[in-house]
């Protein structure tokens, strides 16, 4: 590869953040970001650009002005079309936590609730008999129906002016829980039975949206939810449920690194990264898989020693036919995957493809980090 790939943003923090140096320090050798909205809706994305101005109610950072003008006046799909980008990620995160207003003229805006009431158009608006909220939690068959009409949209508008831009979907979701610095156990992110169901609700409404683009239109995904991750209070933001663990972001680095690759390999390469890729995502699920395994087992002996003596005995007689799952390889096939391709592709090349195990090697530690101090806190030392 030569040069850098350009890369368009149209979501949030969870596809953005990857291309700070923050998160991926190194980025910017193989990654110059082009244009981005944040947090807008893909509805009003696709909808003409507003006909209203608006001023702020007290001073505005730079991003928050910015933020607002890209919802409002959509000039991000005419820089595209000026330079189409090599990569375009999406994130459906605006859908999922904003919704949206119809204003009287029929255009649609984000109801952003950060940035929005800090303008003198949210008083306008909320005052406004005409001016509609709406939202996917109060009708989600009727806010996917007008979803999918603006994607219809926005597939087709990348159709005819950006064909050789390959599009991403970033398969975010939301986590319900957050690692504490010096604690065994995690804080929960909104407490309740309520704030659990909506939780839940919210995943499950967002992957719908993330199947249908990615479907669809057939477009590319990178979907990390099956390896875990939470939140944690050190994340630079704060503790939120888009804002996962460290790791995470290195993990999404490496797979848009599989994904760009796919336009500078052989089939036959970038048949084998993508088998690498695989080897890696499947080695960490196999890790959680074990170590969720083992908590439910000690959690089972936890119960035993409160039975009588009796009861005790039989259930741990019933309990040794139990075959208990071997731990999981930490090196992996991903590992001599990558060892095979050693010399059949550029040492850069190859710098890139090896992230895909070392990111893996990262959360399996991660992984293994975070349950060891967890059993013990709750069922004491290995049993």
């Amino acid at each position: 590869m030569t040069g850098t790939r350009t890369v368009a943003v149209l979501g949030s923090c969870i596809t953005r953040d990857n291309f700070n140096s923050r998160f991926n320090a190194d980025h910017r050798r193989w990654f110059e970001v082009g244009p981005t909205t944040n947090q807008s809706s893909m509805i009003s994305l696709m909808s003409p650009p507003a006909q209203v101005t608006w001023q702020p109610l007290d001073d505005m950072k730079s991003h928050g002005a910015a933020t607002i003008n890209a919802d409002l006046y959509g000039e991000v799909l005419d820089q595209m079309v000026e330079t189409p980008p090599d990569l375009l990620v999406l994130d459906f995160f605006g859908d999922i936590h904003f919704g949206v207003i119809r204003m009287a003229d029929g255009r649609y805006i984000t109801n952003n609730r950060w940035r929005l009431p800090e303008t003198d158009l949210h008083a306008r608006l909320r005052d406004d008999p005409d001016a509609v909220e709406i939202r996917w939690q109060d009708d989600p068959d009727a806010y996917f129906a007008l979803w999918t009409d603006a994607m219809d949209r926005f597939a087709a508008h990348m159709a005819a002016h950006c064909p050789s831009t390959r599009v991403v979907v970033h398969w975010g979701f939301n986590a319900r829980r957050y690692q504490r610095a010096g604690h065994a156990l995690p804080g929960v992110i909104g407490k309740g039975k309520q704030a659990g169901r909506a939780h839940r609700r919210g995943n499950a409404f967002w992957a719908r949206l993330n199947q249908h683009a990615t479907e669809a239109y057939g477009w590319e995904r990178i979907d990390l939810r099956p390896e875990w991750y939470i939140s944690f209070d050190q994340h630079p933001w704060g503790p939120f449920p888009v804002h996962y663990t460290m790791e995470y972001y290195h993990r999404f680095l490496a797979e848009l690194h599989r994904v760009a690759l796919h336009d500078e390999l052989s089939a036959d390469l970038a048949k084998r990264v993508d088998e690498l890729a695989a080897a890696s995502a499947e080695r960490v699920r196999a890790e959680l898989a074990w170590w969720r395994a083992e908590q439910r087992r000690r959690a089972e002996i936890a119960e035993e020693e409160k039975l009588p003596a009796l009861q005790r005995v039989r259930a741990r007689w019933r309990r040794r036919g139990a075959s208990v799952p071997a731990r999981p390889d930490r090196r992996g096939a991903d590992h001599d995957l990558l060892d095979a391709l050693r010399g059949e592709v550029s040492p850069e090349t190859f710098e890139r493809i090896a992230m895909l195990p070392s990111s893996a090697d990262e959360h399996v530690a991660w992984l293994e980090g975070y349950f060891t101090p967890l059993l013990e806190k709750r069922f004491g030392a290995t049993r």
